[in-house]
This record gives structure tokens, C-alpha cells and sequence, in this order.
């Protein structure tokens, strides 16, 4: 039995990729309990924060996925942490300051296109916590939102997807709930002033970057979660 508490629930295809934290000792490790069959829960009707028992195999996996383990049964719910408690666990595992940190290797911009990603066999781990100095959103319809970071190194990292589910539902329901000319250009000038200075002003800002499933033999990195989650009352205004 291992106890798991929620840091990530991300967009994967029609399901989703979860992520949690097991303590060891002083510190926490990140764990992706798998479902019986493929990488996404079709349905996971738990929130980050939630503490999870969960019976798990121990088989060992390749990297980068090193976290990965196939799920027997989720056993039950024992409790839930506040978004400041769960950041300050997230502080306490896997982190870097700067990008070839994040997963020991380095780190590639795409040349033929948008997207940052690891050569293959580089990396040792497929996800890293990071804090940030600025960010900056792009909406791309009709699904799409994609996310900048500055490290603090003074890095960047450009053309993230944000697979963030929190973060993923709320800025598509403020596109639909949004009409008017310019739409595109407001919904993106509203996130990058109004809400991106209330993310960095924020004590939890924090950064979770992880490396997708390969695609044609390459791992590209992604947003998971971004810290503050976006409480409700943040888009009661609008663009």
C-alpha cells in the first residue's frame, strides 16, 4: 500500500495523467500511478491536494518515466491538503533552478517549429519542479494554450502546452463565456495582465515541467501544473 498525495492532473488525449507525492524521510519523491490499461485515466474524480492510498506494483521502469507504476486498485481517500501545504511538498521533491537541471540533459528549442524538447535516453527523470519569475500565456483556438516561463536562472522556456487540467478549464470556459470583436486578442491581453500579475504576486507561484510519452522517438516538454491553481473567484471578471 502507498499513500500518494496529488500534485498533478494533466490533459492526456481524452483522459488524463496523474502524478502524486510519496514522502521519504525529509523529503517527497514523485510517483505516476498508471491505470491497468495505457498511460490516462479515462475518468479521475479526485483533486490535486487529496491524499490517495493506492496499491501499486514495484516493477521497474526505463527512463525517463522513471515515476511510472501500473496501478492494482485505488484503496481510498485518507484526507486533503491546502494548496500551500501541497506547494511547499512540491518544493521538497524534485527541483532545479535552471533548464539543464530539470532533467540532467539538455534542453532543445525546435527548430522547424514551436516546442522545447530532450533528445532521446538523455534524461534521467520526467518531471521537475521549478520556481518561476514571469510567465506569459497564448490562447490558440480552439484548444490549444501554450505558456512561457522565465527560470530563475534567467532561462526561458518557451512554447509550453499547458496540460494543466485546472488551468485548461478555466481559460477555455472564460473563451466561451467571452464574445465581442477581438476576442482572441482580449481573452490573451486579460491573461497576460490580470491574472498573470495575480499568479506572480502569489507566495505558492510554482512550476511543474514534465516530459511527454515518446513521439517519433522524442520527449517534449510540457507545463503540468501551475501554482496557484486558479480559484474561482479570479475570473469573475472578465476581458
Amino acid at each position: 500500500m502507498t499513500e500518494l498525495l496529488i500534485s498533478e492532473i494533466t490533459c492526456m488525449g481524452p483522459g488524463f495523467c496523474v502524478i502524486g507525492l510519496e514522502h521519504t524521510g525529509q523529503s517527497c519523491r514523485s510517483i505516476r500511478p498508471l491505470p491497468p490499461v495505457g498511460h490516462a485515466w479515462q475518468a479521475f474524480p479526485f483533486r490535486r491536494g487529496d491524499r490517495l492510498r493506492f496499491s501499486l506494483s514495484h516493477i521497474p521502469v526505463g527512463a525517463p518515466h522513471v515515476e511510472d507504476r501500473v496501478l492494482a486498485r485505488i484503496l481510498e481517500k485518507t484526507g486533503s491538503v491546502g494548496e500551500g501545504d501541497l506547494v511547499a511538498h512540491l518544493r521538497r521533491a524534485e527541483v532545479a533552478e535552471n533548464l539543464s537541471g530539470l532533467f540532467h540533459c539538455a534542453v532543445h528549442e525546435n527548430p522547424r517549429g514551436s516546442g522545447i524538447y530532450v533528445e532521446p535516453n538523455a534524461a534521467d527523470r520526467s518531471v521537475c519542479g521549478c520556481e518561476l519569475q514571469n510567465v506569459k500565456f497564448q490562447v490558440i483556438p480552439p484548444k490549444t494554450v501554450r505558456a512561457a516561463l522565465l527560470l530563475p536562472s534567467g532561462e526561458p522556456l518557451r512554447n509550453l502546452p499547458l496540460v494543466d487540467r485546472d488551468w485548461n478549464e478555466s481559460i477555455r470556459r472564460i473563451f466561451h463565456e467571452t464574445a465581442g470583436a477581438n476576442q482572441l486578442h482580449r481573452i490573451n491581453r486579460f491573461l497576460n495582465g490580470f491574472i498573470a500579475e495575480k499568479l506572480l504576486n502569489d507566495s505558492n507561484r510554482f512550476a511543474r515541467i514534465g516530459l511527454s510519452r515518446p513521439f517519433k522517438g522524442t520527449h517534449w516538454l510540457m507545463l503540468d501544473s501551475l501554482f496557484p491553481l486558479p480559484w474561482p473567484s479570479l475570473f469573475d471578471r472578465r476581458p
